[in-house]
């Protein structure tokens, strides 16, 4: 039985690792999208500030402080009639997953038609959350964390430190995860050996809740505030007065997870899911793209609904998943990069590479047109449905 079962796991780790490798971007399909994406952080910057200014918005770039690279948090506010609302959509927040956030924003930006609306909010589009992630083809920052696991206190942060590290199996895996050199055997027949053992749902569990112990881990929350929630919540405070803001819609573009093309969605909001995101898939903690993220502390998106409104203000969080290649396929890439990134800086460049295709379709026309066309009708339906969002208050 033994035998039989290693028998398997090999021909099952050899099989995912073949189809990974034997993906094939589709014949090219015009596109009006296409234009939109881009092939660098530095191209994609361009590109949304040509479409910032295009759009009449008010454009600002946020410094980022790496004094050796020419790195910008770019933010260009589109003003409503609505001084009390405020839709902010942010691309970016992982990293080399801003190529597709930024190609929605730029789309979004260069076709704006948001006045039909009786009621507009005003729009912030935030474009590179983690520059140094989207510059450097990688998920995490300059200092290896993710900022998805980083929006937490002072006393959150302690708490998150004082708490076993394996609470969720993060450690019983870290050997799988962490490698000093990664090797792809020893990869597939560890992942498929702990799926059999544990169960698919239990390990991604414990991959995506993390460690707050271990600084060269994958999925590192850090241990203080980042740069990028520090200076976004610095920006909004001075750009406007957050205690008259009541009503707040924010989305957060995300790839990686779900069917290649598919929209999973994540809201507080989820009976309006279908209305605003027709055709999406809705997250749930069983099922589907993001599941298992129920031990998940630090995001976002959370963190700056906690603290920069005031308790009364109700707060909509959207997180918009775009699905690429399969979850091993992406969690292999992640693993090689960092190995690379924290271990042998000299090889990164090629693991970079391999990160960004995983999260980024890039040879795809066929991707880029249903992330653009699901990522631009999911804010225009916002905007257009505000009322209702808001539980059909008037705004």
């Amino acid at each position: 039985m033994g035998n039989l079962t290693t028998v398997g796991a090999l021909l099952i780790a050899i099989l995912a690792h073949t189809a990974y490798k034997s993906y094939i971007a589709p014949p090219h399909v015009p596109s009006p999208y296409e234009h939109f994406f881009s092939e660098s952080y530095y191209d994609a910057r361009a590109l949304f500030r040509d479409s910032a200014r295009a759009a009449n918005a008010k454009l600002h770039a946020i410094p980022y402080p790496i004094e050796s690279m020419d790195l910008t948090i770019d933010v260009a506010i589109l003003p409503g009639t609505s001084p009390s609302s405020l839709v902010i959509h942010l691309s970016g927040m992982h990293g080399v997953e801003g190529f597709a956030g930024g190609a929605i924003q730029s789309a979004l930006l260069s076709n704006a038609s948001f006045t039909s609306a009786a009621h507009v909010p005003t729009i912030v589009f935030v474009h590179a959350v983690n520059p140094f992630g989207f510059a450097k083809l990688r998920r995490f920052n300059e200092h290896n964390v993710d900022l998805n696991r980083n929006h937490l206190t002072p006393e959150e942060f302690t708490a998150a430190r004082a708490r076993d590290p394996n609470h969720a199996g993060y450690e019983d895996i870290s050997h799988l995860l962490n490698p000093p050199e990664h090797n792809d055997m020893a990869f597939w027949l560890g992942s498929v050996y702990s799926v059999l053992t544990r169960g698919f749902l239990a390990v991604k569990r414990a991959i995506v809740a993390g460690t707050y112990h271990n600084p060269r881990g994958i999925f590192y929350g850090g241990h203080e505030l980042e740069p990028s929630h520090r200076l976004l919540h610095a920006f909004f405070a001075a750009q406007f007065d957050l205690a008259t803001i009541t009503r707040v819609a924010f989305v957060d573009v995300h790839t990686g997870l779900g069917p290649t093309g598919a929209a999973t969605i994540r809201t507080n909001k989820p009976d309006l899911a279908p209305l605003l995101f027709p055709g999406c898939l809705l997250a749930s903690a069983d099922d589907g793209a993001l599941a298992g993220y129920e031990d998940v502390q630090g995001s976002g998106v959370q963190g700056y609904k906690a603290t920069w409104f005031q308790t009364a203000s109700t707060v909509v969080t959207v997180t918009q998943e775009f699905g690429t290649v399969s979850s091993s396929a992406v969690v292999r890439g992640v693993i090689i990069e960092s190995a690379a990134f924290n271990h042998h800086p000299e090889s990164r460049l090629a693991a970079a590479e391999l990160v960004r295709d995983v999260f980024y379709l890039h040879d795809d026309p066929q991707w880029k047109h249903a992330v653009a066309n699901q990522g631009i009708d999911g804010l225009q339906n916002i905007v257009a449905h505000w009322s209702e969002l808001f539980d059909g208050q008037v705004v």
